[in-house]
């Protein structure tokens, strides 16, 4: 009986579905597309080599004076160590002046009194660290070696007549914008030194000694010296022949940037020279 419907077994319905909708399954598409022109480029004359160049390098002293808490009474100063660290070095172009900033670190040693008696004193050695500021400016004698520093020229609109208004037109403008970027001049502290003078004016004396006192507070006096160097990164050439053919083609590309200071100051600085 099985055999029997295994026989008569046809299909009675048969469908092929295909989809042809590739917009729900697939989102692949080019949203957009352009075809770039050529931009032109013009070789300029800046040099070889990009390398900070010496400006100037000057001894510079400053005079400093502070009063000094220790910690503690003591009766000795035992040893100083001073350090300088600068937190300013600014030049302001087209004075030629540079204005610094720091501080000295002084490392205080001192004998701190624990018991005397009429023989001798004995103590502790401690110590306290302070920081003494300091500020100061100074002219800079470049020998004609100054920094290359170009200003940033005015900007420029140029406006058009409307006939309708008998005046500027409200809608339309030319402008021009020219940004220069320069390299910044910086500073290098090349050595220092220092020298000062300790003194204790309000003193206290120690029973039993006469020519020892004790004190908390004392007058520090520095003489600093600090020897530096003004840097700027310049492109420079390498020595050998020149190529006239290339600074030609130069000569020919427009240069659109004042190379001057142009303000009274330069009147007033030339004067003073």
């Amino acid at each position: 009986m099985d055999s029997d419907k295994a026989k008569n077994a046809t299909v009675v319905s048969s469908d092929t579905q295909v989809s042809t909708n590739c917009g729900k399954e697939c989102d692949a598409a080019v949203i957009v597309a352009d075809t770039l022109t050529n931009a032109d480029n013009y070789r300029w004359w800046g040099g070889d080599y990009k390398i900070p160049k010496v400006l100037a390098e000057f001894i510079i002293q400053i005079d400093s004076e502070a009063k000094i808490r220790l910690n503690e009474p003591a009766y000795e100063i035992k040893r100083i160590e001073k350090q300088i660290f600068l937190t300013q070095c600014r030049y302001i172009p087209p004075t030629d002046k540079v204005f610094i900033e720091g501080y000295i670190r002084k490392n205080i040693e001192y004998a701190a009194k624990g018991c005397s008696t009429c023989h001798g004193i004995a103590g502790t050695i401690k110590d306290t660290t302070v920081h003494v500021p300091f500020k100061a400016y100074t002219k800079v004698d470049f020998c004609g070696n100054k920094p290359h520093i170009i200003p940033n020229p005015p900007s420029l609109i140029a406006r058009y007549f409307d006939e309708k208004r008998m005046g500027k037109d409200i809608r339309e403008a030319d402008r021009s914008n020219v940004e220069i970027f320069n390299e910044p001049v910086y500073c290098e502290l090349e050595w220092s030194a220092v020298y000062d003078a300790d003194i204790d004016n309000r003193g206290r004396a120690i029973d039993g000694f006469m020519n020892e006192e004790e004190f908390q507070e004392f007058t520090d006096k520095s003489v600093v010296y600090l020897c530096m160097k003004l840097l700027q990164k310049q492109q420079v050439c390498w020595p050998g022949p020149s190529m006239p053919h290339f600074k030609d083609d130069v000569k020919n590309v427009p240069y659109p940037v004042n190379t001057e200071w142009d303000s009274p100051m330069n009147e007033l600085l030339d004067k003073k020279q």
